[in-house]
């Protein structure tokens, strides 16, 4: 699905998870949003990449004008280049920026999706429009996951292991002999690109997602804890509190959520 309207996807409420990947064009100045609780600003001709299962968050009554392309986990997993790919990981948040000189021509290719959506909607068509309207923007971004073409492969394959196994797998040497490469020599790749070790992203991991279940509700802190692959609720407490100076109690407080420990 792609608008030329506004951010129309998924309910307007203060915060909520996507269960697909989204592009978002901002198309005016006005105030900031929330991608996993990290805020950003909302700017003319800012694009940002949301994942599936992240929560995203624009805290306004009105909804900023943007031009929006949405698809599913189908659509995603045809797209060939895992570069693009690396754009919708949640470790990298920000926004690109369109230089001035290249709004018109990627406006035209944003219409071309637009019409393809509202018309035929042939896959292949709209899988080659995007794909091309990503490489667009993955050049303007020089994305900090830019990663030498030969490894972008197993980076990938990397981050998608570490998404599936994180919550009972925390060993940097499985994912290593998953992939093919050192431990040692995943880690120089990973520091140079994205500025931390194959461990602070797992535990981003770790973090993001407790933030996401803290906020839903669904589960006490306790079953959390233990479904996040804590031994215990105390040593969970320790850990949230050390890498964002709240308790899990006081995260949802803050979130205008009052549940149950």
């Amino acid at each position: 699905m792609a608008s030329d309207k506004r951010t129309a996807f998924g309910e307007h409420i203060p915060s909520h998870r996507i269960d697909f990947f989204a592009i978002i064009w901002f198309t005016e100045n006005k105030g900031v949003h929330y991608i996993d609780f990290e805020r950003y600003p909302i700017k003319k001709d800012m694009v940002y990449f949301v994942g599936k299962n992240q929560i995203h968050s624009i805290p306004s009554e009105a909804l900023p004008k943007a031009k929006t392309i949405v698809f599913p986990d189908s659509f995603f997993h045809r797209i060939e280049e895992p570069f693009l790919r690396q754009l919708f990981l949640p470790f990298e948040n920000e926004g690109v920026q369109i230089p001035a000189e290249m709004l018109r021509p990627m406006n035209h290719l944003f219409e071309l999706i637009l019409l393809e959506c509202k018309g035929p909607a042939d896959l292949n068509m709209l899988l080659k429009y995007t794909t091309a309207f990503l490489l667009h923007l993955y050049r303007f971004g020089q994305h900090r996951f830019s990663i030498a073409a030969g490894e972008d492969t197993r980076m990938v394959k990397l981050f998608q292991l570490m998404e599936t196994h994180y919550k009972e797998n925390r060993s940097a040497e499985f994912y290593a002999r998953q992939i093919g490469l050192t431990t040692k020599r995943i880690n120089e790749i990973l520091r140079e690109k994205a500025g931390m070790t194959m461990s602070q992203l797992l535990y981003q991991l770790l973090l993001i997602e407790a933030k996401r279940e803290l906020f839903h509700g669904e589960f006490s802190i306790k079953e959390i804890a233990y479904n996040l692959g804590f031994t215990d609720q105390s040593y969970f407490a320790r850990f949230f509190k050390k890498h964002t100076g709240l308790t899990p109690e006081q995260f949802r407080q803050k979130e205008g959520l009052h549940i149950p420990a």
